[in-house]
């Protein structure tokens, strides 16, 4: 079971720390947003969080450098929207409304809103809810199609990673992935559900992973590589 818990070194930079089960060692990740996370194994005390991430700040600073030239900010409202997963393109038009709201038409997204902040977080929350009745109801589906079941589902707004699967059987899905092809979505579905049956990534788990979708390997360098595709809003909150 993975959690994320917020803090602070005394010297910064800010950092998430992952309690994982599968971690053998501390692990430093940073994110396109350059956001910081310590990947803790579950046997080593997080006191020593601190002083692991000081020894490393040389190196945190100079990724959080590649990843801002690699990843460059983008808009605050976007023109226009694709979402892979679904082949769907919309065209976005920003009104004045009073309350902040998405209209959808069939390749228009029109956001009434009184500012720009106001309408990106309107817009997020359309995501949000796109998420829910787009990939809640995929996931079912291949799940009841392979017989792996699970608890239940959260959507979120991972910056760091694409899902996860905890110990009790909880899949948390990134609502980014509506950006990714659609075979790309089916292989993090069969990803984090044959964690259901191996809760690591052995050669065991690996084969059961090939065995519902012999060309994973593509599918995996497609999400290695894949934040550079979804839009720096859709990955805040």
């Amino acid at each position: 079971m993975s959690n994320v818990k917020e803090t602070t070194s005394d010297d910064p930079p800010l950092y998430q720390i992952r309690i994982s089960q599968r971690a053998k060692r501390m692990q430093l990740k940073v994110s396109p947003l350059g956001v910081i996370e310590v990947v803790l194994p579950q046997n080593i005390n997080p006191k020593h969080v601190p002083s692991f991430v000081a020894e490393h700040q040389h190196w945190i600073k100079q990724t959080q450098k590649k990843m801002a030239a690699l990843y460059p900010t983008a808009e605050l409202l976007p023109g226009s929207l694709e979402f892979a997963a679904t082949n769907q393109q919309w065209r976005l038009e920003y009104l004045e409304g009073k309350c902040a709201r998405v209209a959808a038409t069939n390749d228009i997204l029109r956001v009434y809103s009184q500012d720009d902040k106001s309408a990106q977080k309107a817009l997020q929350q359309w995501l949000n809810r796109r998420a829910d009745e787009i990939l809640m109801p995929w996931l079912h589906n291949v799940s009841d199609e392979l017989g792996l079941t699970f608890k239940r589902t959260i959507i979120r707004a991972q910056k760091t990673r694409w899902g996860s699967c905890s110990s009790s059987g909880t899949i948390s899905i990134n609502r980014a992935l509506l950006f990714m092809p659609p075979n790309t979505v089916r292989y993090l579905f069969i990803h984090e559900l044959c964690h259901t049956k191996e809760m690591n990534h052995s050669v065991r788990y690996w084969a059961l992973v090939e065995r519902y979708m012999p060309d994973y390997p593509q599918h995996e360098q497609i999400l290695n590589q894949g934040m550079r595709a979804i839009p720096r809003w859709a990955l805040t909150t």
